[in-house]
C-alpha cells in the first residue's frame, strides 16, 4: 500500500484516477486544379469556439478559363450575391489552455530513492524539499516505458521536509522496476518536476537508488534502503576483513566467492585479491594442460564454440558432447576428429542446435561422460569474444577480437 512519512494527508474516499488530456489540432487543405466554372463556395460552416456555427454563403458564379494554351480570356467574370450572412462568433472562449508562466516554478518534490529489488515489492520514495505543503493530485510517477505510469490520488498532500513511499501494489501502480530503468515525475500540468537513471546492480538487493545528501545530493547506490526515511552515509567497508561485501568488492583476502583459478580454465594456482578487493589476480595461475579445450565462445550471431587440440596427437570426437547452462546437448557423430595444433568451430543451426546466453556456460565431455573443460562467462563477457588467452592454455577472458578458426588475440 502506499506509505505516508512525516506529513502526508491522503482522503481515501478521493483516491480517483486522474486521466490525462489531449489536445488535438487539424488543418484542412484546398485543391485548385487551374480551371474551374461556376465555382461556388456554399454554406461554409466555421464551427467557433463554443460551439455556434458561422455561415456565409459566399458564391463566386461563371469564372471561366477560355483558352488553355495560351491566350487567355476571361468571359463573364462576376461576382454575385457575396454576401455575409449571419456572421458571428458566438460563446467565445478558450478552453484547455494551460498558461504554463501562470502557474510558477515547479514545487520541490523530488523522488528520493528507488529499491529495485524492493522487497517485498519495488517502491519510489518522494521528498518534498520544499518550505510549503504540496498538493499532489494528479501527479504522475512512470518508468522508462510510457506506458507504465501512476497517478498520484487526489487529497494527497506532501508537508515540508515529509516522505511519501508508493509501493508497486497499490492501487494504479501495477508495474515493477528493472534492474536498469529510470523513474520520472511529473506535476499536475505535465511539466517533468524530476527524474533518475540507473544501470544494472545500482540498486541491489537490500539497498537502493538515492540521494545523498538527502533530498538534495546526487543519486548513487545506497547499500542499506531507507524507506520513508533519511538517506545516510553508506558505512565503511573494509578491504581485508576476509568477508566480501557484495555492493563494493569482488574478493577480500583469501576469500573469492568460490572461485579459483580452475574456475577461470586454469590448470590450477592461487588467485590474489587486488586493487582495495575490487581485482581478482589470476596472474599466478598455471598453465591449462595441453591437450583438446573449448577454447572460444561466442554468444552473439552463430553462437560459435571452438575446440582447440594442442597435443601431439589428432582426438577422435566421436561420442562426445558439449551441452550448456540448461543442459543442451550437442553429441559429435563418427567420424568427427580434430587433428593435432588444429582448430574446430562448430555453429548453431550447422553442428549444434542450442543457442547461448549472456550469461551461459559451455561444458566438453568425453565419450565416457567425463568433464574434459568448462567455459563459464558472465552477462556480456562473451558478446564479442570469451577466449583463453595464451591461446589454448591460459585462462579464459573477455577478448578484444573473435579469432574463430585461428590464434586467439587476448590483448
Amino acid at each position: 500500500m502506499m506509505r505516508i512519512y512525516g506529513g502526508v494527508s491522503m482522503i481515501p474516499s478521493l483516491w480517483t484516477m486522474i486521466a490525462a488530456a489531449g489536445l488535438a489540432l487539424a488543418a484542412g487543405c484546398g485543391d485548385s486544379d487551374g480551371t474551374s466554372a461556376d465555382t461556388a463556395l456554399s454554406d461554409t460552416m466555421t464551427d467557433a469556439i463554443g460551439g455556434d456555427t458561422v455561415v456565409a454563403d459566399t458564391v463566386v458564379a461563371d469564372t471561366a478559363v477560355a483558352d488553355s494554351s495560351g491566350d487567355v480570356a476571361v468571359a463573364d467574370t462576376a461576382v454575385a450575391d457575396t454576401a455575409v450572412a449571419d456572421t458571428a462568433v458566438a460563446d467565445t472562449a478558450e478552453a484547455d489552455v494551460v498558461d504554463l508562466d501562470a502557474l510558477g516554478p515547479i514545487p520541490a518534490v523530488v523522488i528520493n530513492e528507488v529499491a529495485a529489488e524492493g522487497d517485498p515489492a519495488d517502491w519510489i520514495e518522494l521528498y518534498n524539499a520544499d518550505a510549503v505543503a504540496v498538493d499532489l493530485a494528479g501527479w504522475r510517477l512512470r518508468d522508462d516505458d510510457e506506458a507504465h505510469g501512476y497517478d498520484l490520488p487526489a487529497g494527497t498532500t506532501l508537508e515540508p521536509g515529509a516522505y511519501l513511499v508508493v509501493e508497486r501494489g497499490d492501487a494504479g501502480f501495477d508495474f515493477g522496476l528493472g534492474g536498469a530503468d529510470a523513474a520520472l515525475l511529473y506535476d499536475a500540468a505535465g511539466r517533468l518536476a524530476d527524474a533518475t537513471v540507473w544501470l544494472e546492480g545500482e540498486s541491489p538487493v537490500d539497498g537502493s537508488w538515492g540521494r545523498f545528501p538527502n533530498g538534495t545530493g546526487d543519486f548513487s547506490t545506497r547499500y542499506a534502503a531507507s524507506k520513508g526515511g533519511e538517506n545516510l552515509a553508506n558505512p565503511e567497508v573494509p578491504c581485508g576483513d576476509g568477508a566480501i561485501n557484495p555492493s563494493t568488492e569482488v574478493c577480500d583476502g583469501a576469500e573469492f566467492g568460490g572461485l579459483s583459478c580452475e574456475a577461470f580454465g586454469w590448470g590450477g594456482g592461487e588467485l590474489t585479491c587486488a586493487d582495495g578487493c575490487t581485482t581478482i589476480d589470476q596472474s599466478a595461475c598455471t598453465a591449462h594442460a595441453v591437450g583438446l579445450v573449448i577454447n572460444e565462445v561466442t554468444s552473439a550471431g552463430d553462437d560459435l564454440v571452438e575446440l582447440f587440440n594442442g597435443g601431439a596427437t589428432a582426438v577422435d570426437l566421436a561420442g562426445w558432447s558439449i551441452h550448456d547452462d540448461a543442459d543442451n546437448t550437442y553429441v559429435f557423430p563418427a567420424g568427427v576428429s580434430v587433428a593435432a595444433g588444429a582448430y574446430l568451430v562448430l555453429t548453431k543451426g550447422v553442428d549444434h542446435d542450442f543457442g547461448l546466453g549472456g550469461d551461459d556456460a559451455v561444458t566438453l565431455s568425453d565419450a565416457s561422460a567425463a568433464v574434459i573443460d568448462v567455459a563459464d562467462w558472465q552477462d556480456g563477457e562473451a558478446l564479442l569474444s570469451y577466449c583463453r588467452w595464451p591461446d589454448g592454455v591460459g585462462g579464459f577472458r573477455a577478448c578484444v577480437a573473435a579469432t574463430f578458426g585461428a590464434a586467439n588475440q587476448g590483448e
